[in-house]
């Protein structure tokens, strides 16, 4: 889960840009809300910096003015196609992501924007720019109109919250054949108890259910490092193939803490099954 930088943009300009060639009485209705719509996205910042959006109430209208269908109409026909003013703020977005990688999962590319509150049920925000976050179309699948009603349950926000200052995320390596990897959350206990919970909570299948999205990843990953694991191990034995696992959780490190191919490196490292009995093995059947 990575941290990105918050978009900087003019509310009164999307709305506004929103609003060209829009048909009345649509428009009139979006128009006469448009101040409340600034305000809730000025509000949408305050609590979301201090971890407070829970407490915002479901709404499926703006003032018993503007409906969900208004607001839809205005995201999906005037924020969205790329004949639209908008398109550009809907591409920004999107490239705020480090390597087009969704920054939930930190593996899938982004394809789409998710809207962290549903705009089905928080309608105020259907183009608040903190409520919208570049997303793979698993994580944003995954996620779809689930809310949250207090703090544990509140996903990770990628403008607000940062999970890589510590390492939490880990793998076990199955021992049987094929050799395969299952992924958990393990956050430490040096931090906060909420962050701890909220940690294991993202990760988990009422989060972005990580550990589904890793483990198929991470088998393609193992296959192509095992011969290259098996020359060193016949070459200079456990130490070497180590020193080339280390090599690769460096360079991973580099880029998060939290990176699934650091875990699966490092599970591999702490397996004794793997290294006293399915390497000498595979190495023989390979002589």
């Amino acid at each position: 889960m990575k941290k990105l930088e918050k978009p900087q943009f003019d509310m009164e300009t999307i709305i506004d840009n929103c609003l060209v060639h829009m048909q009345n009485p649509r428009k009139k209705r979006i128009t006469l809300v448009k101040e409340k719509i600034k305000k809730k996205t000025e509000e949408y910042d305050e609590l979301a910096q201090h971890g407070q959006l829970h407490i915002i109430p479901e709404h499926d209208t703006i003032d018993n003015i503007a409906t969900k269908e208004d607001m839809e109409a205005l995201y999906t026909q005037r924020f969205v196609p790329k004949n639209q003013p908008n398109r550009a703020f809907y591409d920004k977005i999107l490239a705020l992501a480090p390597y087009g990688k969704c920054p939930y999962c930190q593996q899938n590319l982004v394809k789409t924007v998710d809207h962290f509150l549903p705009k089905s049920k928080y309608v105020a925000y259907t183009v608040t720019p903190y409520n919208l976050i570049p997303a793979c179309s698993d994580c944003n699948t995954g996620k779809l109109d689930s809310t949250f009603h207090n703090r544990v349950e509140e996903p990770f926000h990628p403008y607000y919250d940062n999970f890589d200052d510590c390492v939490w995320l880990k793998a076990k390596l199955i021992e049987m054949e094929p050799v395969s990897f299952q992924f958990y959350a393990d956050p430490p206990i040096d931090i906060s108890e909420e962050k701890r919970q909220r940690i294991s909570h993202s990760f988990s299948e009422q989060g972005f259910c990580l550990n589904n999205i890793y483990k198929l990843h991470a088998a393609e990953e193992y296959c192509s490092r095992e011969t290259r694991l098996k020359e060193c191990f016949q070459k200079g034995k456990k130490e070497l193939a180590v020193e080339v696992l280390q090599d690769l959780i460096k360079d991973e490190k580099s880029i998060s803490l939290n990176s699934w191919k650091t875990a699966l490196y490092q599970s591999i490292i702490d397996s004794e099954w793997y290294w006293n009995e399915y390497l000498p093995e595979i190495c023989k059947g390979k002589d």
